[in-house]
């Protein structure tokens, strides 16, 4: 099966439009550090639920945070990232993918290893946005195909770790998981950008069925990705905050965002209760580049976000404090 074109007469109102063009990532596990501020980011606002008996503070490693997209249009891949607020697959929490915890064990869930059994991780794609899924891809253990996989949309089930068709290897790049999860779609130059513009339809699962109630995680929605290559000047001189290095980190980390002109500007730190735990910048600043060194001596591990916010402009980031 070839990947239908995109026809060029559709009509469509995009929820988010951005440019992306960077080339293929070299995928090191964290979304946040592989696709950069040309990236096309979608944020998940639904949380995961647990079951009475989760200890408190307790985070699933079904929870996404976010969907990162990217397109090489030279080299026809199309590279996802899955953002997950804990370690991906890690259904109780435990920070050990594969362990299951005695509260979860107890009610007669599992957490199992590297996705198999009945947990599952993919995302759908509607490349003609006529409303049917043509391609899906990521490893569901409840198909016939062990690992990970990039297939046709069989149509014959509504959940999407059923849907997986024939497998389509020419469209198989690379693939990754822990702490994200992360992978490429190939062979995608017969995709025909409109005015050098892809939009396309997306849906995300992940979860399982053996997990004692832990919700599902679902996303669905549009995505415009635009080819902007020969224009990495705007980049330079736009509103945009990056990936903080080293990530994960102890204790201090650098963070750099980038003031497409002179205003009042505040980067500011929270932890997972939308605490606010530090304040980095909080006044006038310059047009151009700025780094900020972020000292967490005095906090425990654990996921941390950052907030850069400038007129009109707001971005935020996910970090991984480990002591």
């Amino acid at each position: 099966m070839e990947l239908r074109s995109v026809p060029t007469f559709l009509f469509r109102t995009a929820l988010v439009v951005s440019v992306a063009t960077l080339g293929a990532q070299a995928f090191t596990g964290n979304v946040p550090a592989d696709f950069g501020p040309m990236s096309e980011v979608v944020f998940d606002g639904m949380d995961v639920g647990l079951p009475a008996q989760a200890p408190v503070g307790t985070i699933s490693g079904w929870e996404i945070e976010a969907a990162a997209f990217e397109m090489d249009w030279a080299g026809g891949v199309l590279s996802v990232g899955l953002d997950f607020t804990s370690w991906a697959g890690d259904a109780d929490g435990d920070t050990f993918e594969g362990g299951t915890s005695a509260w979860l064990a107890g009610n007669g869930g599992t957490d199992m290893a590297n996705l198999a059994g009945t947990e599952a991780i993919c995302v759908a794609f509607d490349f003609d946005q006529d409303m049917n899924f043509d391609v899906i891809a990521g490893v569901s253990a409840l198909t016939d195909y062990a690992g990970f996989d990039v297939a046709m949309y069989n149509g014959a089930n509504p959940l999407l770790p059923f849907a997986f068709g024939a497998s389509m290897p020419a469209h198989m790049g690379a693939h990754m998981m822990g702490p994200d999860f992360e992978f490429e779609l190939t062979g995608m130059m017969n995709l025909d950008p409109y005015n050098d513009l892809i939009c396309f339809n997306f849906a995300v699962f992940s979860g399982s069925y053996a997990d004692d109630g832990i919700g599902e995680d679902f996303m669905y929605g549009e995505v415009c990705l635009r080819d902007r290559g020969a224009d990495a000047q705007d980049l330079a001189s736009s509103f945009s905050l990056s990936a903080n290095h080293p990530n994960p980190f102890n204790p201090t980390t650098t963070i750099s965002f980038n003031m497409e002109s002179t205003d009042v500007a505040n980067l500011s730190v929270y932890n997972m209760m939308g605490q606010k735990v530090a304040t980095l910048v909080d006044g006038v600043v310059g047009s151009g580049n700025h780094e900020v060194v972020f000292d967490a001596s005095n906090l425990s591990s654990g996921v941390y976000f950052y907030t850069l916010s400038a007129g009109a402009n707001v971005e935020t980031r996910k970090m991984i404090l480990t002591k």
